[in-house]
């Protein structure tokens, strides 16, 4: 795959995952061992759509907006901004019911078009 096909794909990923919570979506989008490193370790399809989903419970509307990316071989570095009202508890946090704005950066890894590893450094709660 080329540099240009793996950013349509990691593009289409924050897409349909995290902003329209399609996580059935993964199986065409990552591998099925996929490992993704954030505040905890995913593994697997079934890992991640469990931990997308309790986000998108705590954060309904969460959205994420892909500010840039830059892509090389088969990897894709994306800077993203995040917003999204905190409903539910997360991370042990009471919801406040108040917009939250965040922003980060996500590197994604390719094998043979799919994302099989992603590394997430985000700033917890702080507004960009």
């Amino acid at each position: 795959m080329s540099s240009i096909q793996n950013k349509t794909i990691a593009r289409r990923f924050v897409q349909e995952i995290f902003n329209n919570g399609n996580v059935d979506e993964a199986k065409n989008l990552v591998t099925p061992d996929i490992i993704y490193h954030g505040l905890d370790e995913v593994s697997g399809i079934e890992g991640l759509k469990k931990w997308v989903l309790g986000d998108r419970e705590s954060f309904p509307d969460m959205q994420v907006t892909i500010v840039d990316d830059i892509a090389e071989q088969d990897k894709v570095a994306m800077r993203w901004k995040l917003k999204g009202t905190f409903e539910k508890e997360f991370l042990g946090i009471a919801p406040t019911h108040k917009e939250l704005k965040t922003h980060g950066v996500e590197i994604f890894h390719f094998d043979n078009g799919k994302i099989k590893e992603a590394w997430t450094i985000f700033d917890t709660f702080n507004e960009p």
